[in-house]
C-alpha cells in the first residue's frame, strides 16, 4: 500500500515572513519624496512659461505700440506732403492752360502735373493705409452698395464694353458695417475684375445668406486670364502689385477693412479661367469672426447689368 504524501499546512500567520515596519515607512517617504520632486520641476516650468509668456507680451505690446506710432508719424507726414503736391499740381495745370510754352518747356510742364497727380494719388492711398479710426457701423442694403459701386466702377475704368450678371439672394437683411469703408472695398474689387476680363469679358455678382443666417457670402468672379499660384500667395502684401499703374495698396487695405468688420476675405484663381473673390462679412458686429462656410445653391435673382 502505497504511503500518502501528506500536504504541508501554511506557515502559522505567526511564522509568515513580515517586512519590517521600519521598510515599509521608508518606501512611503521614498515615494513621497519623489512626488514632491516632481512637483518642484512641475512648479519651476510653470514659473519659466509664466516669465515667457509675459516677455512675449510685452515684446507684442511694444511691438503694437511702435507700428501705432509709426503709423501714425506716417500719417501726419502724408498729410502735410499733399499740401505742397497739391500747390505743384495746381501751378503746372496753370500753366498748361494759360501760359504759351514751347513744346520742349510744355513736355515737361506736362510731366511735372502727371507726376504731382500721381504722388497725390499715392499720397491718398498711404493715408487710407494708415488709417486707425473706429468704423462707423450702422444697418446697411448691402446690395445697394454693391450695385452702386458697380456703376462707378464703369466710370472710373477706362471705357469698355463688359457684360455684367448679378445672382442676389433676396433673403440678404441688413448688415451692421461701415458703408463708406464698404464702399472703398467693393469699388476696388470691381475695378480690379474689370481689369482683369478687359473689353471682352464678365463680372458676375452673387450674394447669399449662409445656413447658419448671421453671415453673408458675396462673391465676384470674373472670366479674366487668371493669376498665376506664386502671385496669389503675395496679392494681400502691401505694395506688392502686378499693374504697371498699381501701387500695391488696394487689396492690402480691402483685407484691412474687412478684418476690422470680423470679416474675411479670400482670392482663388486659375490661370486661362478667371478670378473669384469671396467675402465673408457678419449680419452683426456682436459675434466672432466667421469662418469661411460650404457654398450651396439658393434662389438667384438674375438682372442684366450694364454693358
Amino acid at each position: 500500500m502505497t504511503e500518502k504524501v501528506k500536504k504541508k499546512s501554511p506557515l502559522p500567520e505567526e511564522h509568515r515572513e513580515r517586512k519590517p515596519a521600519g521598510s515599509r515607512g521608508k518606501s512611503v517617504r521614498e515615494a513621497l519624496q519623489g512626488l514632491e520632486k516632481e512637483n518642484r520641476s512641475l512648479v519651476e516650468q510653470l514659473v519659466r512659461a509664466s516669465a515667457l509668456i509675459r516677455e512675449l507680451e510685452n515684446r507684442h505690446y511694444e511691438a503694437s505700440r511702435k507700428e501705432r506710432e509709426g503709423k501714425m508719424i506716417a500719417a501726419g507726414l502724408l498729410h502735410d506732403l499733399r499740401n505742397p503736391l497739391g500747390v505743384i499740381s495746381s501751378c503746372a495745370q496753370f500753366c498748361l492752360e494759360n501760359v504759351d510754352l514751347d513744346p520742349a518747356t510744355r513736355e515737361k510742364v506736362q510731366t511735372i502735373f502727371e507726376n504731382s497727380q500721381k504722388a497725390q494719388d499715392l499720397t491718398k492711398q498711404f493715408l487710407d493705409y494708415t488709417k486707425t479710426s473706429l468704423l462707423d457701423f450702422k444697418p446697411i442694403k448691402l446690395h445697394q452698395v454693391l450695385l452702386s459701386m458697380w456703376k462707378m466702377s464703369k466710370l472710373e475704368s477706362a471705357p469698355c464694353r463688359v457684360a455684367f450678371e448679378t445672382r442676389l439672394d433676396k433673403r440678404l437683411p441688413e448688415i451692421m458695417a461701415s458703408r463708406e469703408n464698404l464702399e472703398r472695398v467693393f469699388l476696388n474689387l470691381f475695378i480690379n475684375a474689370i481689369y482683369a476680363v478687359s473689353n471682352e469679358g464678365k463680372v458676375i455678382l452673387e450674394t447669399r445668406l449662409l445656413p447658419s443666417r448671421d453671415r453673408v457670402e458675396i462673391q465676384i468672379i470674373d472670366n479674366g486670364e487668371g493669376i498665376p499660384k506664386e502671385q496669389q500667395e503675395r496679392l494681400f502684401e502691401p505694395f506688392y502689385t502686378t499693374r504697371e499703374t498699381g501701387y500695391g495698396l488696394g487689396l492690402s487695405i480691402c483685407q484691412s477693412i474687412i478684418h476690422q468688420h470680423k470679416g474675411t476675405i479670400a482670392i482663388e484663381s486659375q490661370v486661362g479661367k478667371g478670378t473669384t473673390v469671396t467675402v465673408l462679412l457678419p449680419v452683426s458686429q456682436s459675434g466672432p469672426p466667421p469662418e469661411r462656410g460650404e457654398k450651396k445653391d439658393f434662389p438667384k435673382s438674375q438682372t442684366p447689368g450694364p454693358t
